[in-house]
């Protein structure tokens, strides 16, 4: 225990040092408070409705007709990768059968 006393005078030395050492360039940041300000109160001026609205015409609005192209369904061609994925595919599994029928043939000796 004499130990966590012999920490604690330096621990709160150090924790007030910064407040002893700041405090009068903390308190121009916030100066003092005087009385408050009397504020008389004034009367609002007489209401005035707004004049009206100008008329505003628009003319109708004449779109043009819609015209739909009758374009051709776009051909899909498959990536080049597509293809050379599905051919190392079929390349496995042409090997994979290869392989079983080796083994069967042998093991039928």
């Amino acid at each position: 225990m004499p130990a966590r006393r012999r920490l604690v005078l330096p621990t709160a030395a150090l924790a007030a040092l910064p407040f002893v050492a700041w405090s009068p360039a903390a308190s121009a940041f916030f100066p003092p408070m005087g009385p408050p300000a009397v504020v008389e109160p004034v009367a609002p001026p007489p209401f005035e409705p707004p004049p009206p609205p100008p008329v505003i015409v628009v003319p109708p609005v004449v779109t043009p007709p819609v015209v739909i192209d009758r374009c051709p369904p776009p051909v899909s061609t498959p990536e080049p990768a597509t293809l050379v994925g599905g051919l190392a595919g079929l390349a496995a599994a042409a090997g994979y059968r290869a392989v079983r029928r080796k083994n069967s043939t042998a093991n039928e000796v």
